[in-house]
């Protein structure tokens, strides 16, 4: 493969190869931002892009919570989970509890709805404005403020019916085919209101498009009432600038008019507003300076087509931002002096009429101004124009830096993927555009990447292109994917084509395209699964940097993007798959006589992206049928093993097994092997929960950790479990397996089948519907085959969630249960997702107990409906470790952290094992004292069932409260009496005291933290804001408060 180089400003227009990666060598004015390891990215485990909230895959949390008790926090998302991708991009859109001036990458809207919904009282969106793809986040943030409305006859009745029960400010989704319904009741609707009106609709041939410039549309908006002001807004920061104005001033009625077509769709880097208290520009010209002719519209898609497509000689553009611009502005522009040639001023409109009744708005402000008497005022005519070319020959320029059009599946995350990682990249005006069709059952996305501060344009929908990307061969067949391509441009076929194919594949028109502008064709090979978006990403860098190889430095860059995920294979998977296609050999065949070659159709944008970039990457996964030497290089291991330069506590064989010091994981976090050293149960033997007390020796290891951080347990699956398993699958638990290192090449590793099953396959976990569609494939029977197809179809959703949630079963289970579905290892390690890492919070301060880890962990174990044991993988693990074991551990950072002035009070509530952290907290408070260091009240609220049970380090606590470490505490146990007393019952007695260190300023400013299961999150709250109404605030206020103190990461949650 000869690479080709495709950086912004580093590149010939002739896009040469590259004897070498340059984006290595980059400096601020190309590429990607090598020198970030993921800390300035929305990726980071330090984002606030991430509200409290969440940004984790319901999908994931819903197969957790049946596994996993409430007090083990959730795993980090793998790319082989389920949602992993969607959570990924997720992780940096804008939602209501995004802080202001946070980097969030998203598009204009996606800003808009976020920014609507945290700073109003209640949110009301119209289907019509959700069909065009606007508002159709607002039911994504749960928030019982956002309601759905229907456009009908009386639409605005149930708005006016609200705002008149309500004093504070609300906002309204709606569509320019809502306008009409809504005009009616305007003149209801008092109050502070701001309707957000898209002017995206349908054409007569049913595609998308702009719809400001339609018929009647300008009429419906300069006939509002009297009382309402219309402001217009195109895209990207002009309309959050608009948006933060409006939330910002005074109490107002608005119809704000969004071009949402195209602008405003595309996906780019925002910094998330705050509401600012200033007034909007009304009037904005170019050219008017000996303008015979200057054409006037409002902010829109038009207008900015008319900034874009070159202004003719002695030809200006005026555009107005509202419905009632400045009269002395305009007056200033338009008019001329005395003696001079009057301007001819031409108000554009879809109709005569829509250009008459704004040409009506312009003569009044005009002829209401405070001008001179000797001004000339200017000749104001209407004329009809949709599109520049209706007035001139409009030439638009050239896009700087590269184009990238890619036609893929709605599923494909690929484009938002890259997207996402080229945001993060300050040398780079990094933009996406995505254009639906249902007609081609895919999405055509369109990338540009031109060096920061470039000049930008629309991107539209037949870009020229500098690399067009497919793989989606349904889109291929009926879709012209070359008619935009630029000369000497890239072609990447990803298609399950050899390239002895596709000489035969292309039609003749494309192979003549091909031919004439010099296109190189590269061929990409990839297989189906969980990890193909990545590998993807892999062999776009590889064309971006122009290697044959993957640089440390982007590799890097990737493997941050991808929270140090990013495996060796699925590099050189990619690596091997990227080809140039020769060419040069290829002919244009004949037509025959009297034939005629169909013609593939152009794009038709008449659908939303949709789920674009939103994939359950298990939907088309496969068993992987490979040697076993593939099979086990595929499984890489991971998690299961320690470097071979890990730190370790000794070199004593361990209990776990002989030669544990030579096993690694093959995760990209930094893992320990430290030693326990002891395992105390703290609840009664015949309690019916088991919570330890677990001590780790990390001496000679070299970890550290912050307060408040979680640890990540490497655990095994049950010896007597993986064996059974062996026996009646018919495995030798000591049958060897050999496969090249993957850390050091050149050599190669041996393991164990019984090593691979016990702490790699997560064999005893719980199945998604993926498993069974790939397992029916096994199947030799009939019934067993169409019982798991069924399984995993949507017909047969009750029973798996039956199997799911009240058998609980597991992969073994499924497999014992249809016994001639029996894959071979090498398919089985395929289908069967890998233990993952459970995170466990630290429950003490390595400054107390030096080179220690002490963890607070209760035993998952439960019966199912038939009576059958059920247990959590880790914690069964852990509860079985005796001192001496040996256990593979990360650290993992978390949000309880202290906070900076160690005379802030600490206000703390846990449930159960929720305590750990926060006895974390405790230990390090009374090593400050003893250091002679000033420090702040501890508040302990406590909720368990019985305190002579579950009274967790209870003799610990009495003790704090003795010496006046901990200041005040409220020990809530709920079973111990007939009132059921829940530590918000205890947290409400002391309302006073809440109330005076919430509100305290600088040293007395107290933090709280609540750590523990979600149920009690609603009924802490209303204790905390029942402090504050209880102290003479207002209860909106109080609510408002707590919001605040969220914001200044003064009220931390960590739930599960």
């Amino acid at each position: 493969m000869s690479p080709t180089v495709l950086t912004t400003s580093i590149t010939s227009g002739k896009m040469i190869p590259a004897q070498k990666s340059q984006i290595a060598t980059m400096k601020s004015d190309a590429g990607l931002n090598l020198d970030a390891d993921g800390s300035s990215t929305p990726y980071s485990a330090t984002s606030t892009a991430v509200s409290e909230a969440g940004g984790k895959s319901p999908d994931a949390t819903a197969v957790h919570k049946a596994l996993i008790d409430a007090s083990i926090p959730e795993a980090t998302p793998s790319p082989t989970d389920s949602g992993y991708y969607s959570h990924l991009l997720a992780s940096s859109l804008p939602t209501p509890n995004t802080k202001a001036g946070t980097t969030v990458f998203g598009s204009g809207i996606d800003v808009l709805e976020a920014f609507a919904v945290k700073h109003s009282e209640s949110v009301w969106v119209y289907d019509d404005a959700v069909e065009v793809g606007f508002g159709t986040r607002l039911s994504e943030f749960g928030s019982k403020k956002i309601h759905q409305l229907q456009t009908r006859e009386g639409a605005g009745l149930e708005l006016a019916g609200y705002a008149s029960k309500s004093s504070g400010k609300f906002s309204v989704f709606a569509s320019i085919k809502t306008l009409p319904y809504l005009l009616p009741s305007l003149e209801r609707i008092q109050g502070d209101v701001i309707v957000h009106l898209s002017t995206v609709t349908t054409t007569d041939s049913l595609e998308l498009a702009d719809g400001l410039y339609t018929p009647g549309v300008m009429q419906n908006l300069t006939s509002v009432p009297e009382g309402w002001e219309v402001v217009f807004s195109l895209a990207g920061e002009y309309l959050i600038d608009t948006a933060a104005k409006l939330y910002g001033g005074e109490a107002r009625k608005v119809i704000h008019v969004i071009s949402a077509s195209q602008w405003a769709r595309e996906i780019k880097s925002f910094q998330f507003p705050s509401p600012v208290q200033a007034d909007l520009w009304t009037v904005k010209h170019a050219q008017l300076e000996g303008a015979e002719k200057v054409y006037v519209g409002p902010v829109g898609k038009l207008i900015r087509e008319f900034w874009d497509a070159g202004l003719p000689s002695k030809v200006g553009i005026l555009e107005v931002k509202t419905l009632d611009p400045s009269p002395e502005e305009l007056y200033s522009a338009l008019t001329t002096s005395e003696g001079e040639q009057r301007k001819n001023v031409f108000v554009t409109g879809a109709t005569k009429a829509d250009a008459d009744a704004l040409k009506a708005v312009i003569l009044s402000a005009l002829y209401s101004a405070s001008g001179s008497s000797k001004a000339v005022l200017p000749i104001v005519k209407s004329v009809i124009a949709t599109q520049t070319s209706d007035l001139w020959e409009p030439h638009f320029k050239s896009k700087p830096g590269k184009v990238i059009s890619f036609y893929t599946s709605p599923l494909s995350p690929l484009p938002q993927l890259l997207t996402h990682l080229f945001l993060s990249s300050p040398s780079l005006e990094t933009r996406l555009a995505q254009f639906g069709s249902s007609a081609a059952r895919g999405v055509k996305s369109v990338l540009s990447l031109a060096p920061s501060g470039s000049e930008t344009q629309n991107l539209g929908i037949n870009e020229a292109s500098d690399v067009t990307w497919v793989n989606d061969a349904n889109v291929f067949k009926y879709t012209d994917v070359l008619s935009s391509a630029k000369e000497g441009s890239i072609v990447v076929l990803e298609l399950p084509w050899s390239e002895d194919e596709i000489a035969v594949k292309l039609s003749r028109s494309e192979i003549s395209a091909i031919k004439s502008k010099n296109i190189r064709v590269f061929l990409l090979d990839l297989s189906a699964s969980p990890v193909l978006p990545i590998q993807e990403q892999v062999a776009f860098l590889l064309l971006y940097t122009g290697s044959q190889k993957l640089s440390a430095g982007v590799w890097k860059v990737l493997d941050a993007f991808h929270s140090n995920q990013i495996a060796r294979e699925d590099v050189e998977s990619a690596q091997a798959a990227l080809t140039e296609v020769a060419t040069s050999g290829w002919e244009v065949p004949e037509l025959e006589e009297g034939k005629t070659e169909k013609a593939k159709n152009a794009w038709e944008w008449d659908a939303l992206p949709g789920t674009a970039g939103l994939v359950d990457v298990h939907t088309d996964e496969k068993p992987l049928t490979a040697s076993w030497e593939l099979a086990a290089r595929h499984l890489f291991f991971r998690e299961a093993f320690t470097v071979p330069d890990a730190k370790l506590v000794d070199s004593d064989s361990s209990t776990n097994g002989s030669g544990i010091n030579g096993l690694r994981p093959s995760t990209a976090d930094e893992t320990f092997l430290v030693s326990v050293s002891e395992n105390r149960r703290l609840t009664p033997a015949t309690y019916d929960r088991n919570v330890f007390h677990l001590e780790l020796d990390t001496a000679g290891t070299g970890l550290k950790y912050e307060i408040g951080e979680a640890i990540g347990i490497h655990g095994w699956n049950d010896t007597q479990d993986v064996l059974d398993f062996c026996s009646w699958y018919g495995l030798q638990p000591d049958e060897l397996v050999t496969f090249p290192n993957p850390l050091k090449a050149g050599t190669q590793e041996t393991r164990t089948i019984f090593q691979l099953l016990q702490q790699n396959v997560d064999l005893f976990g719980r199945p998604g519907k993926a498993f069974y569609a790939a397992l029916s494939k096994a199947a030799t029977t009939k019934a067993d085959a169409m019982a798991l197809k069924f399984i995993s179809a949507p017909e047969g959703a009750e029973l798996f969630k039956k199997m799911a949630e009240n058998e609980t079963v597991t992969f073994a289970d499924v497999l014992f249960r249809y016994k001639t579905a029996r894959p071979s290892v090498a398919e089985l390690v395929g289908i069967v997702p890998e233990i993952k890492p459970r995170h466990y919070s630290i429950a003490s301060s390595q400054k107390a107990v030096g080179d220690k880890v002490e963890l607070l962990i209760v035993t998952v174990d439960w019966t199912n409906v038939h009576g059958s044991p059920r247990f959590g993988q880790c914690t069964r693990y852990l509860a079985a470790l005796q001192p001496g074991d040996k256990v593979t551990v990360s650290i993992k950072p978390s949000v309880m952290k202290l906070p900076p002035d160690n005379k802030q009070p600490i206000i703390m509530a846990g449930l159960g094992t929720g305590a750990a952290p926060f006895r974390a907290f405790m230990q390090h408070r009374a090593w400050q004292r003893t250091q002679g260091i000033d420090v702040g009240p501890l508040i302990y609220y406590f909720g368990s069932r019985y305190r002579s049970q579950e009274y967790l380090y209870g003799e610990e606590i009495e003790a704090y409260i003795a010496s006046g470490i901990i200041s005040h505490a409220g020990l809530a146990f709920s079973r111990d009496s007939d009132s059921k007393t829940y530590i918000q019952h205890k947290m409400s007695a002391d309302k006073k005291m809440l109330s005076k260190l919430l509100q305290g300023k600088g040293s007395d400013a107290a933090y709280f933290y609540l750590c523990g299961p979600t149920w009690p999150v609603p009924d802490v709250f209303e204790a905390l804001v029942g402090s504050l109404t209880d102290d003479g605030m207002e209860r909106k206020r109080a609510e408002d408060f707590i919001e605040e103190l969220k914001e200044d990461e003064r009220y931390v949650l960590e739930v599960y």
